[in-house]
């Protein structure tokens, strides 16, 4: 048993369904239905009668609603009062290359100003690799490409989008996109990462077809190779991403634009969730419009 499930039964019993506090709690049916199950199983009673349509609260249901009220606020009071003092703690974050080198260090950076007593731990690493950390425990949230299937017991909050592009040396050969990526070596994102998917999926798409010639895992790896004419990439150059170095050209694609999604992936339960909404906070005023 967990607090999770009893907060999902009193969800249940204030919006008089299933399918209501699904919605309310951000989550699917079945993974509701899934914590209502296990927790009937922990404590040995039937908490449903799935006769009617929907599900009502049975007798011992309802006196099971009360007592999870009385510990899920408890469990909140708990919570309220540790704000304080785990202003002071530390959050340990994971993000991707790319976007720590865009948007997440002015967002940093606006969170130290305002939270000067929190200690933040920054763990970079692919998305795929971020997201077995979170499931782990190792970080607290992770600043990743929107993965492409959803993840149990996780919330995705999106953050901003970003332009993707095509990255050449001014002397690259080619006058566009196209012709820029099919007669330059190109220089492809780790196959592991979301985004290298994403971007494969996109060449598909556009018929373009490229000639890999390395696989790197940072977009710092990318531009140097890049800057010393050894092929050409396709990266986010949205408005958040840092300035190229000189020599560099980017090329954006025609419509349809290209882009990734950014977002803050965190567990359900994190007991650091009250520092994760203000790195939130933090992250939506810097990728603001």
């Amino acid at each position: 048993m967990d607090i999770k499930s009893l907060q999902i039964l009193v969800a249940i019993a204030d919006h008089h369904s299933f399918q209501s506090a699904a919605q309310v709690l951000g989550m699917s049916i079945s993974n509701v239905s899934l914590h209502i199950q296990n927790l009937e199983s922990h404590i040995g009673l039937v908490l449903f009668d799935r006769r009617t349509r929907p599900p009502t609260l049975t007798d011992a249901g309802m006196e099971t609603v009360e007592d999870a009220r009385a510990l899920v606020g408890q469990w909140e009071r708990l919570g309220q009062g540790a704000v304080d003092r785990e202003h002071r703690g530390r959050l340990k974050i994971g993000a991707v290359h790319t976007a720590v080198a865009g948007g997440v260090s002015t967002a940093l950076g606006r969170l130290r100003k305002k939270e000067p007593g929190l200690f933040l731990q920054l763990n970079t690493a692919l998305t795929p690799e971020l997201i077995v950390q979170l499931q782990q425990g190792t970080i607290d949230c992770a600043i990743i490409t929107e993965p492409l299937a959803a993840i149990i017991d996780t919330r995705f909050t999106p953050i901003a989008t970003e332009d993707l592009g095509v990255i050449a040396h001014q002397s690259a050969e080619g006058n566009d996109f196209r012709s820029v990526l099919e007669n330059n070596p190109y220089l492809r994102f780790n196959r592991k990462a979301t985004l290298a998917q994403q971007i494969d999926q996109a060449l598909k798409v556009k018929g373009i077809k490229v000639n890999p010639t390395m696989e790197i895992t940072t977009l710092d790896a990318i531009e140097s190779l890049v800057k010393n004419r050894l092929g050409v990439s396709i990266v986010p150059i949205g408005r958040y991403v840092r300035s190229l170095p000189r020599g560099i050209q980017k090329i954006p694609f025609d419509s349809p634009v290209e882009q990734r999604r950014l977002g803050l992936l965190v567990r359900e339960q994190c007991p650091r969730m009250h520092l994760v909404a203000l790195l939130e906070s933090a992250l939506l005023q810097t990728y603001a419009p």
